[in-house]
């Protein structure tokens, strides 16, 4: 879950955007959400989500070489690279609903003595992969319920796109890359965490997390939704 604007053209399998995906003009109002996030072999960096009503976008503050917006409308996550002005499609609703062939637990309770944020308390969200021989934490998750719920909902769009992708791509990982937190936390992770609320705090069984350093209710220019028309465009599929 954690993308950097260059990055997530290789976690994501190359994540671009397309034109044609011109959305409303003139503004639209939006939550804009700061995480730092972190992964295994960089620094650690900074990346807004910025949510309207209908739209998403994902821009590395510190990386001007692309972002990322996904359309729920047509759902649709699209990625844009300046480097080679190109604009990659990912839309996939085939894997959509599957779920691991093992047993998930999930344990979701509040955080005893932790600071409320928006005079609301936090709650944490832990998935743990089941098997005859083991249990494992794979993911652990801070968050506010009731917190830009509209947001949350839409960032669970999101992840379930992420989630059929993968899915869809299974076939290629080797089967001795697919423990149980693998299929747990990569591939079937469908947001369901979006649900109870927003998450502030993420940690992920590979290595991705994120903390939240601000949030705000905002207007922003329509236009930073819309994609360069003049873009070379293209699928995985």
């Amino acid at each position: 879950m954690n993308w950097r604007a260059s990055r997530p053209c290789v976690v994501l399998i190359g994540l671009a955007w397309v034109s044609g995906s011109a959305f409303a003009a003139d503004t639209a109002r939006a939550v804009k959400l700061i995480y730092k996030e972190f992964e295994q072999g960089v620094q650690p960096y900074q990346v807004t989500y910025t949510i309207s009503a209908e739209h998403l976008r994902i821009d590395d503050d510190a990386d001007q070489s692309g972002f990322i917006v996904f359309d729920s409308i047509q759902h649709k996550i699209f990625s844009v690279s300046h480097y080679d002005n190109s604009i990659l499609v990912i839309a996939n609703d085939d894997a959509e609903g599957a779920e691991p062939e093992l047993q998930v637990d999930i344990e979701y309770k509040p955080i005893e003595g932790a600071p409320r944020i928006s005079g609301r308390p936090v709650y944490n969200y832990r998935v743990k992969a089941v098997t005859d021989t083991s249990s494992e934490t794979c993911t652990d998750i801070q968050l506010v319920p009731g917190l830009f719920p509209k947001a949350a909902a839409l960032l669970q769009l999101f992840q379930q796109r992420l989630s059929a992708q993968q899915l869809m791509n299974l076939a290629k990982t080797p089967e001795e890359l697919r423990t149980p937190c693998y299929l747990v936390d990569q591939v079937y992770n469908t947001g369901e965490y979006y649900n109870k609320g927003l998450p502030v705090q993420e940690w992920h069984s590979n290595g991705r997390n994120r903390q939240l350093l601000n949030f705000e209710e905002t207007e922003v220019d329509s236009s930073i939704f819309t994609v360069p028309a003049d873009y070379r465009q293209f699928s995985l599929q």
